[in-house]
């Protein structure tokens, strides 16, 4: 029976149990129950716990088999939480969209057009493992680009059927769903475990794959996939970071501590190679992130008049800048492209490089015209070795945590601050010994000032925040 309205409100104030926050109605157009829709975004985990228990509930107030749907844009992680709970209810079948893919429909290379999908056959599928009989599904092969045979489906002992896909909460599919769930993540790291996962599956080149996204995926998914989820009872973001599944990161060593060439070759084995390289990065930042914060951008280089595309993160493990890093060959072109997503330029860093590498480790002396200063970076895949090398060019209580993006926005920073009225520094109480100076002040940063210049930035950013609500207002002094 259909709860009341009373028994609803019940049940909301104690649903601060995941068991709890799953509640069931009767439908309206049949004689099935379906869930509430649960309010709020959910993670990946709770998102996987809450799916579970719904399946649970639906399969013992429905008769036959239960159908869910799960949708998401390409990238998004639908596969892996699919997985993931197969894994844990072994019982349940599953069945991917990408397999209904029919070539023969594909126009102008776009794979993520609605049409391309053989609903007849897929519907049909359906309709007969409703009625208990055991199904032929397509197999699809995506570097053939054709249907390559079958496999058989019975009904599973569980009656649990997901459909997995980008249009799995289609029109065409919904009046038949009983749970419809949605799995997304964010432009950016969606775009990386795209990219990542058809060099496997498809072959095909970076650059092919990201003019893909930009020119079909993405629109595909505005018009056509987005709206489709807002139907969804169940929500779920996915913030997985494709990087932390990188396993050879380069661990990096900063100093703006002077050195001599004879220094940093005495440090390095003698079979190395020596080289002077100038490089131009745009860094480009995601979609919808914070400038001050991201960690995770987008990287083209242009180095020797060839471009490559770099995708990165790092992370501070004092004295370690830790960079896990994917570099593909692009063409400019591709530029545009990625700013169609929705990525902007946060700075175009140019660097003349004096490089001194061996086999396990890489020193180079750089000249960023940005910020008119030079530095020495050791880096490699060994953080030991790197460590090692370090110390015998004596650098050590001499090192920047901060890449160079990071050291650009703080410097803008603090120069922004600098420009405010005295008597606004002197009512914030800022410390003079890093407002009066800041670019003295930040070559002297060491590993046991970093805490304290974090704070201040924080003190910072709140200046800046005053000072951009006020600036238009008032006429400030020069």
């Amino acid at each position: 029976m259909p709860q009341d309205a009373s028994g609803l409100e019940a049940q909301q104030k104690r649903a601060g149990l995941l068991k709890d926050q799953v509640r069931l109605v009767k439908r309206k157009d049949c004689d099935r129950h379906e869930i509430v829709p649960i309010q709020g975004p959910l993670s990946f985990e709770k998102g996987f716990f809450i799916v579970i228990r719904a399946c649970q509930l639906l399969a013992q107030k429905n008769d036959g088999i239960i159908l869910v749907g799960l949708a998401g844009p390409s990238g998004a992680g639908k596969t892996v939480f699919t997985e993931k709970i197969l894994n844990f209810m072994p019982s349940i079948a599953t069945i991917s969209m990408d397999n209904y893919n029919d070539s023969s429909r594909i126009v102008d290379g776009n794979f993520d057009d609605p049409r391309l999908t053989d609903y007849d056959t897929l519907l049909q599928n359906l309709h007969d493992l409703k009625e208990g009989k055991e199904v032929q599904v397509p197999i699809y092969d995506f570097k053939a680009s054709s249907r390559i045979g079958y496999r058989t489906l019975e009904v599973p002992s569980s009656r649990i059927v997901i459909i997995e896909g980008i249009y799995a909460l289609s029109e065409k599919l919904r009046p038949m769903l009983d749970l419809r769930v949605s799995v997304t993540g964010g432009v950016h790291f969606d775009l990386v475990k795209r990219v990542l996962r058809d060099i496997q599956r498809a072959g095909q080149e970076p650059e092919e794959i990201i003019h893909q996204i930009s020119e079909t995926v993405y629109p595909m998914y505005k018009a056509f996939i987005e709206p489709d989820l807002q139907t969804a009872q169940i929500k779920i973001i996915n913030k997985f970071n494709p990087f932390t599944g990188f396993q050879s990161p380069t661990y990096i060593l900063k100093s703006a501590r002077e050195l001599t060439v004879e220094q940093i070759k005495s440090a390095i084995s003698d079979e190395h190679i020596e080289t002077q390289e100038q490089t131009y990065d745009i860094y480009l930042l995601p979609p919808g992130e914070d400038p001050e914060s991201c960690q995770s951008y987008l990287r083209m280089r242009n180095k020797d008049g060839k471009y490559s595309l770099m995708f990165e993160e790092w992370v501070t493990d004092i004295p370690f800048v830790i960079s896990p890093r994917i570099t593909f060959e692009v063409s400019v072109r591709l530029l545009g492209g990625l700013m169609a997503l929705g990525y902007t330029i946060a700075t175009i860093l140019k660097r003349n490089s004096h490089v001194f590498s061996d086999d396990k480790v890489c020193v180079k002396i750089d000249w960023l015209e940005q910020l008119n200063r030079q530095y020495f970076q050791v880096q490699g895949r060994d953080r030991s070795v790197v460590k090692c090398v370090a110390e015998k060019l004596g650098l050590e209580g001499s090192y920047i945590s901060r890449t160079y993006i990071e050291q650009i926005q703080l410097e803008k920073l603090v120069n922004e601050v600098m420009a405010l009225p005295e008597d606004l520094k002197t009512k914030l109480s800022l410390d003079e010994d890093l407002v009066s100076s800041p670019k003295d002040a930040l070559l002297r940063a060491s590993v046991d000032r970093v805490a304290l210049r974090n704070r201040h930035l924080k003190r910072y950013k709140h200046v800046i925040h005053i000072f951009l609500l006020h600036k238009n207002a008032v006429k400030w002094p020069i």
